[in-house]
């Protein structure tokens, strides 16, 4: 029997957030009924059309921006015409909390958005995503990251997004992240540049965020499997139960994700994207209703999130 035990308080904490969330798709089929459902649930859906009105204080927002420089006015005003591009400004003049989109935009061009009006928190050097990987009963929880943003991370990337994928493990599931940093080789049993990229990655971590359990390299069995650990990792302060795999590239990330949805009968919440100085997610063009429901109510949650920021 599926309990969603994750779900259902995922759930309820974004709802009580109380947050005004985006969904600028708005002649999607799919965000048309995820919208009665999030409402359906107590969920404060707002929409741009009603904030229209604030245009002016948008076309000003933008206009100070670095990509918009000595822009036309009718240029800025056409570049709010895009429900994506209008929705992120809401968002980073505080008249929403939270955007979810892509649906029927490529993530490329959500992300460009996010970083032109949303900004980079000025900690992080590089926006990344996690996924949620939830077990079939629903109680029990694994955040990958970077599945879905860089394709080829270098070592202070990867060291940044293991601290945010921790920190974001920990919010959603509050349970103590233990980040494996993941490779073809563990500890030394294989020599590569790809293998030095993980290692130097790892003590990046090591040494800004020494109270997070970690290791690294690792493979994937010795990371989740505590009797493969005692034979190739018996050292480890994983002991072989990870919940925060860091992968070393794109092409790992994604199959990797795919595989365990596909075939260990996970559930993938996510593209969830992190870096960014408010909460805006990413969506595959090939969403679910219940997709979008629930990465609609993690950004919700978020708001908690970047509200101690």
């Amino acid at each position: 029997m599926v309990t969603d035990i994750i779900k259902d308080k995922i759930l309820n904490s974004g709802k009580n957030s109380e947050a005004q969330i985006i969904l600028p798709e708005v002649n999607d089929s799919r965000v048309i009924n995820a919208k009665k459902e999030l409402n359906r649930l107590g969920f404060n859906i707002v929409s741009i059309d009603d904030y229209r009105k604030n245009i002016d204080i948008y076309l000003d927002y933008i206009s100070g921006l670095p990509f918009t420089n000595n822009w036309p006015a009718d240029n800025l005003r056409l570049f709010l015409e895009d429900p994506i591009n209008l929705g992120m400004a809401m968002v980073a003049c505080d008249d929403a909390d939270c955007l979810v989109a892509g649906a029927v935009t490529a993530s490329s061009e959500i992300i460009r958005a996010a970083i032109r009006l949303v900004g980079i928190r000025p900690e992080s050097n590089c926006v990344s995503s996690i996924f949620l990987m939830i077990d079939e009963n629903g109680n029990n929880a694994l955040t990958f990251g970077d599945c879905a943003v860089i394709p080829e991370p270098d070592s202070k990337q990867l060291a940044m997004i293991a601290a945010e994928s921790a920190e974001f493990h920990y919010f959603l599931t509050g349970e103590e992240p233990a980040v494996a940093f993941l490779s073809f080789s563990t500890k030394g049993s294989s020599s590569h540049y790809r293998v030095d990229k993980v290692r130097n990655a790892v003590e990046i971590f090591a040494h800004k965020y020494p109270n997070i359990k970690h290791d690294g390299e690792i493979q994937f069995d010795a990371a989740i499997i505590p009797e493969v650990a005692k034979v190739k990792t018996p050292n480890s302060p994983l002991s072989g139960n990870a919940n925060v795999f860091i992968f070393p590239n794109l092409d790992a990330g994604n199959i990797g994700y795919k595989i365990a949805q596909r075939l260990g009968s996970y559930s993938a919440w996510g593209p969830l994207l992190q870096g960014l100085n408010k909460p805006v997610h990413d969506l595959s063009r090939g969403c679910s209703v219940d997709d979008i429901v629930n990465v609609a109510a993690i950004a919700a949650l978020q708001r908690n999130m970047y509200a101690n920021i």
